[in-house]
């Protein structure tokens, strides 16, 4: 791919031409024959990356440099632009993954059924906004065979943007929820602003939770309901794993029941993909929890770390998979935050699910967790300082807040023990 090739993609002024091997928007991951994309802090880092063997730039700045250049107006609309080119150049089959809660999930999951048989480009951490997700179709090239993709948002008009540059062929919309509706101001705007998922897709499947009341009522001509009737499942049981058989085929997935509905959009894009039944059954048996999202961690406490973020559906199915634990419990929340005026509502809501909940300590940092009944802390430092001196070694503990709230911390504690 030449320089003035990307030219003609993102209309600025350029000087000079060159060949360059691979489009790359940090510095430090840059190799000889790359061409370095300036977005935001990146134009401090530019003689950096030509140091490094960069052999062009495109900037919002004016580049005096001898290498050859490209100068926009705006470095994240021409990343965007250039996403969208090189996914029209290499066509392969893209699954882009939406919805309130479980799309980082959904999109591991997927993941690992889709290995099983092809090579497969998978956007990174949460990587599903206006930058994440142009930097994973940087990534795209012939070697692939399917792409997976996550498209988050907080407002209206965001997913449309991000579906019209990656163009999917399935998309899943894994369910509706209270997530960011303080910006949106109902359930119905943040269906409607997940349905922009449609909007750059040309006649491909819509994949949804068949469990989702909202979902349920979407009109779309290739419209693919799921749930564990429309897969076949039988012999479906809870206990330290689900198990199930869908077809004479055992499944084992060894996490919590609120995650099921993600499992079978998984394996519904399996069937669809061709994979045969056993190979995606291992696949879902291998699967593992993400950092943040309900993973197990075993040191001085055995923690379950569900802190990266938090919204009322996934706090409820966190604390819903709780009530059959019998060790004692420390249950520690932070605020649910973008509820705006719903905030003090759902977070009023929480106390009616801990009373469910046996054996059981709560404690509780932020503004609205004043709301729940618990013991209340001022800092994370608090709350640690209290576990030293309190939390016996076989206690459970539980940890669930959003992200700004920063109670990976209370992990990073247990680690050093």
């Amino acid at each position: 791919m030449y320089l003035s090739e990307l030219n003609k993609i993102v209309n600025g002024n350029i000087t000079g031409d060159i060949e360059i091997k691979e489009i790359k928007t940090n510095s430090r991951e840059i190799e000889a024959g790359d061409l370095f994309l300036a977005i935001n802090k990146g134009v401090n880092y530019i003689e950096e990356a030509i140091n490094k063997g960069a052999v062009a730039v495109i900037s919002e700045v004016v580049i005096n440099y001898s290498i050859p250049s490209i100068q926009v107006t705006s470095a994240i609309e021409a990343l965007g632009q250039i996403a969208k080119y090189i996914r029209q150049i290499y066509k392969k089959p893209l699954i882009a993954i939406t919805g309130s809660v479980g799309k980082t999930t959904t999109k591991e999951l997927v993941s690992l059924v889709l290995k099983e048989k092809y090579n497969v480009l998978k956007s990174e951490k949460n990587n599903n906004n206006h930058i994440g997700l142009p930097i994973t179709l940087l990534r795209l090239n012939q070697s692939y065979d399917v792409v997976v993709t996550e498209l988050g948002m907080n407002h209206l008009n965001e997913i449309s943007y991000l579906s019209k540059i990656c163009q999917p062929d399935y998309a899943i919309i894994t369910n509706i929820g209270s997530a960011h509706i303080g910006n949106l101001g109902s359930k119905k705007n943040i269906l409607k602003a997940k349905l922009e998922i449609l909007d750059g897709m040309n006649d491909g499947y819509l994949l949804v939770n068949n469990y989702d009341k909202y979902l349920k009522k979407v009109k779309y001509n290739k419209k693919i309901k799921v749930d564990a009737k429309s897969l076949n499942v039988k012999n479906l049981k809870y206990g330290k794993q689900i198990e199930f058989d869908i077809d004479n085929v055992h499944f084992v997935f060894n996490s919590y029941k609120h995650l099921l509905s993600n499992v079978f959009l998984a394996i519904k894009i399996g069937i669809l993909f061709n994979i045969d039944l056993n190979l995606i059954s291992k696949a879902i048996a291998n699967y593992q929890n993400i950092e943040g999202r309900c993973n197990l961690i075993k040191a001085k406490w055995t923690i379950i770390d569900d802190s990266y973020n938090s919204s009322f559906e996934s706090l409820i199915g966190g604390l819903e998979s709780l009530k059959d634990k019998k060790e004692d419990k420390i249950i520690i929340l932070g605020d649910m935050l973008e509820l705006g005026n719903y905030s003090e509502k759902y977070h009023k809501k929480i106390n009616g699910y801990l009373k469910k909940i046996k054996n059981k300590e709560v404690l509780l940092i932020g503004e609205y967790t004043k709301l729940i009944d618990g013991r209340h802390f001022d800092s994370v430092d608090e709350i640690n300082n209290y576990l030293i001196t309190h939390a016996n070694d076989n206690i459970l503990i539980y940890i669930k807040g959003s992200h700004a709230m920063n109670l990976d911390k209370i992990k990073e504690l247990t680690l050093s023990k």
